[in-house]
């Protein structure tokens, strides 16, 4: 008798600790690059693909634990990805569908979610957006522009400066125009993330500062840029090497900002071989993420995304980056 009540006790509190650890894994997200992120028969619930049965003719289909030409990069490289989208072979694979943090590449889907708010009318490109508060990042370290409340500006200028110099209040202040809050603009970017297939991404914030609910894989991403690149808009922001604009502060004096690309290769800061030209793209540097780069490329006519996302330095990135370019030939 005293040995049943003891192995129902046992069991007991065995049970509640697999329940206590289930909620754990679930509801905390601690290390960007100890969890994988599979997708799961519920992930797919709702996804509202224009067609799915044609998705893997579309995108290149990479299997899970994949690793490609990866093997000069599993000291210092969280991530690498590199597709030929003509023929949707993938060249490069490592880690590429382990949680990572997306840093500032977040803000192509922010990008993206803005267009679809001035294509649908709710927001106008030349129209201008007076702060009603200072925006307070919560992090000394983010980079930030110099607008305070009562500042005015565009939001064209917003988005461009968002996209190029990657100011990260530029993305609050669009976010809460458009939807009313940061958390309602989060909404929509999570739902436009699941509507193109990235089911392993989920995003907190529209600028991509690290937190612990903030995570994307490599490949998600690598679906993102390619949607962000059918937008006009943000193709023709990815061109410029600078870009100048105008604001006024809250007493009506006119200021002169310039945002400058902060991909090196755009800048000419990296050298890049004549025969590549860079389409859609977009940088990230932060503590948890490292130096990420993403971005469409055409080498040769022949068009590949590319993903590195480098734990090492700057340097090393366009280092790895430029050991890739040569795997098209």
């Amino acid at each position: 008798m005293k040995k049943g009540i003891l192995y129902l006790i046992l069991l007991f509190v065995l049970s509640g600790a697999i329940v206590f650890l289930m909620y754990k894994k679930n509801s905390s997200y601690k290390d960007a690059y100890s969890e994988s992120s599979e997708v799961l028969s519920e992930d797919l619930e709702g996804l509202s693909l224009s067609d799915p049965a044609g998705f893997s003719g579309k995108y290149a289909v990479i299997p899970d634990k994949a690793e490609i030409n990866s093997d000069n990069l599993k000291n210092n490289t969280y991530a690498a990805l590199m597709v030929n989208n003509d023929t949707r072979e993938c060249l490069v694979a490592h880690n590429v569908h382990e949680r990572i943090y997306p840093a500032s590449m977040t803000k192509l889907l922010t990008g993206i979610v803005v267009c679809d708010a001035i294509d649908a009318g709710e927001i106008g490109l030349d129209e201008i957006i007076e702060l009603e508060h200072d925006i307070n990042l919560g992090n000394i370290y983010a980079v930030q522009s110099d607008l305070t409340v009562g500042s005015r500006i565009s939001v064209r200028n917003l988005l461009t400066a968002l996209m190029l110099s990657s100011y990260n209040d530029y993305a609050v202040i669009l976010a809460e125009r458009i939807s009313g809050s940061v958390d309602k603009f989060v909404e929509r970017m999570n739902e436009k993330a699941r509507s193109i297939g990235a089911t392993c991404t989920h995003f907190s914030n529209p600028h991509g500062l690290d937190a612990l609910d903030h995570y994307t894989t490599a490949y998600d991403l690598y679906l993102i840029v390619n949607k962000a690149a059918e937008y006009p808009l943000l193709e023709e922001i990815d061109r410029f090497t600078d870009y100048t604009y105008t604001y006024e502060d809250g007493s009506g004096t006119v200021w002169e900002d310039t945002a400058t690309a902060t991909n090196h290769y755009i800048t000419h800061d990296e050298f890049l071989p004549s025969y590549i030209t860079i389409g859609t793209w977009k940088t990230g540097t932060t503590g948890g993420a490292g130096n990420c780069l993403i971005m469409q490329v055409k080498i040769h006519d022949t068009s590949y995304t590319m993903l590195v996302q480098d734990s090492i330095s700057k340097t090393d990135l366009y280092e790895v980056y430029s050991s890739l370019f040569n795997l098209s030939k």
